[in-house]
C-alpha cells in the first residue's frame, strides 16, 4: 500500500510472541505494506523515533506497561493510528480513543486488516 505520495506506508509491529509478529508480518506485507518488528517496549520507543503510519501493538510487552507505552509514542507522534491488541474480552478503561482501536487475540487476518485501513483513514468502528 502505498501514500498519495507514492511512498510505502509504514507498520511497526509490536509483540513479544515471535510466530504472531511473523503471522502480523506476513499479512499486512501481502497488501503492499512495509513493516518493522519490536519484541519490547524498549525496541517499540527505539523505533518509534523514525516515521511509521501505523503501529501494532500487543498489551503485555516485557519493558514496560501499555500506559506508559502508548504515552510515549503519543508524545511523538500525537496522531499515529495504535492498533492495541489482548488476549482480554475487553480493552482497558484507560485506552485512549483517538486513533487507537482494540481487538482481541487471535485476531483474524481480515479483520486485522480492515482495522488497519479503517485507522489510517482516520475513522474508528466495530466492523459490520
Amino acid at each position: 500500500m502505498t501514500t498519495p505520495e507514492g511512498s510505502s506506508v509504514s507498520v511497526l509491529i509490536a509483540d513479544d510472541d515471535p510466530l504472531v509478529r511473523r503471522v502480523l508480518r506476513m499479512a499486512l506485507e501481502s497488501q503492499g505494506y512495509d513493516v518493522r518488528e519490536a519484541a519490547d517496549v524498549h525496541e517499540v520507543m527505539a523505533l518509534a523515533q523514525h516515521r511509521h503510519d501505523f503501529v501494532v501493538l500487543d498489551i503485555n510487552m516485557p519493558g514496560g506497561t501499555v500506559r506508559d507505552t502508548l504515552g510515549g509514542l503519543r508524545e511523538m507522534h500525537p496522531e499515529l493510528p495504535i492498533l492495541v491488541l489482548s488476549g482480554e474480552a475487553a480493552p482497558p478503561d484507560d485506552l485512549p480513543e483517538t486513533r487507537t482501536d482494540f481487538a482481541r487475540k487471535p485476531i483474524e487476518l481480515d479483520d486485522l486488516l480492515w482495522r488497519v485501513r479503517r485507522l489510517l483513514e482516520g475513522s474508528v468502528s466495530s466492523p459490520p
